[in-house]
This record gives structure tokens, sequence and C-alpha cells, in this order.
């Protein structure tokens, strides 16, 4: 009875990094649409910049810069979820060990746990940035119509 006891406390302690994981996970995927989205727009003002006049390549060429930086922010992005779930993983074997030994790994743990929403935070606050980047975008685009 008692390696069963073990077996369900390692499962109920591995409940939060994998919760974490999971959340993590679709965020990671809403920033990869994201980052599809400016590549392929990146790639539709491209074409449409080698047959347009000067006022309209001055508007696609802005427009482009602000690709590129959303571009680099998306990155940043994900690789702070991609660390979160490195750290959440990491949490997994950590918990093992402490009930498979006995060991006191509450430090290394909660560290790993810090780091995981530390990801998460410099994640979100890199997507306001692209966020607030395609509504100047946006702004650029239909400027000369508003």
């Amino acid at each position: 009875m008692e390696p069963t006891k073990y077996f369900i406390a390692f499962l109920q302690s591995s409940i939060t990094p994998v919760a974490l994981i999971s959340g993590v996970g679709l965020i990671l995927l809403s920033l990869t649409s994201r980052l599809g989205r400016t590549i392929d727009r990146s790639r539709m003002l491209t074409a449409e910049l080698r047959n347009t006049n000067d006022k309209r390549k001055k508007i696609l060429t802005a427009e482009l810069r602000i690709l590129h930086r959303r571009n680099k922010y998306l990155k940043t992005a994900m690789a702070g979820i991609a660390f979160s779930v490195l750290t959440s993983s990491l949490m997994i074997p950590v918990l093992l060990i402490m009930n498979i030994t006995s060991l006191d790994l509450n430090i290394p743990g909660s560290i790993l746990l810090v780091l995981s929403i530390g990801g998460i935070i410099v994640s979100s606050v890199y997507l306001f940035a692209d966020v607030s980047l395609s509504l100047k975008a946006l702004d650029l685009e239909t400027e000369e119509y508003l």
C-alpha cells in the first residue's frame, strides 16, 4: 500500500505544473498564429512594394517596419512562453524526486514556479506591445480613408 500512496501524492502534486503547461500551450498557439499572420502580411507588402507609386511606398515601408518590430516582439513573447513550459516541465521531475526520496526540494521547486510565471509575464508584456503595434499599422493603413 505504501507505493500507491507515493504515486497518488506525486499525481496530486503534478497537477499544477501540468495545468500550467496546458494553459501556456494555448498562449503559444495564439502567438504562433499571430507570427504567421505577420509573416504573410510582410510577404504581401513586399510584393505590393514592387508595383506601387512613391506615396504608397512610404506607407508600405512604414508598415513593413512595424511588422518587423512585431516579429521581434512575438519572438520574445514566444521565448518567454517556451521558457515557462521548460521550467514547468522541470517541476515534475523535482516533484517525483521529492516523493520518491523524501528530499526537501521545496526551494528549487518554488524557484522553477517563479521562473515559469516570470516567463508568462514577459510574454504577456510583449504580446501587449505586439497588439499595440498592430493597431498602429492599422492606423497607417486606414489613415487616408478616415
